[in-house]
């Protein structure tokens, strides 16, 4: 990231990074804008649902069927950028180190809502069988996911074996 390796950077263009920050990794904390308005903006974490655990490419906005979202991908590589940039423009003092820990918190529920609606694995079908003494976690999903070892796109309402874009699997696998 540009603001560890010229710490320059921050002080030229840190304030506009902070806005691309605060779209999906704002927490109201005073460290991040101190004394201004920003939270008139910016609400909290405004792409992340904290009861389904993962993030709604549509933010706020649903479409006919609900929020969807397409690539946990994207979705997690956003919030590994967030938690970079909090890494190299908070880190060190106790109320930045919390901003630091936020956007951890969003990078790690991110990576376990893939996991656990996104991406299956070879063990993961065969602990839909499983007995009920099994470690493993059920698949929430049929057996035509289950081939694909994969979903498409995930909304509130449905969910897909396709992209929005294209119906072969390998696309699914690619975004994903």
């Amino acid at each position: 990231i540009l603001g560890k390796a010229k710490p320059k950077f921050i002080s030229q263009y840190g304030s506009y990074v902070d806005f691309l920050f605060y779209d999906v990794a704002h927490n109201s904390s005073a460290v991040m804008n101190p004394g201004s308005e920003g939270d008139i903006f910016f609400p909290l974490a405004r792409h992340k649902s904290w009861f389904d655990g993962h993030s709604f490419a549509s933010g706020l906005f649903p479409f006919a069927d609900g929020k969807s979202q397409e690539s946990s991908s994207e979705a997690i590589n956003c919030y590994f950028g967030a938690y970079l940039w909090s890494k190299v423009r908070w880190a060190g003092s106790l109320e930045g180190d919390k901003i630091v820990d936020y956007a951890r918190l969003l990078l790690a529920t991110e990576i376990t809502g893939a996991k656990t609606y996104w991406h299956m694995t070879p063990r993961s079908v065969d602990a839909f069988t499983a007995s009920s003494g099994s470690s493993l976690l059920p698949v929430p999903y049929n057996t035509l996911f289950q081939q694909n070892y994969m979903v498409g796109n995930l909304g509130m309402t449905d969910v897909t074996c396709t992209t929005w874009f294209a119906s072969e699997v390998v696309y699914v696998h690619l975004i994903n």
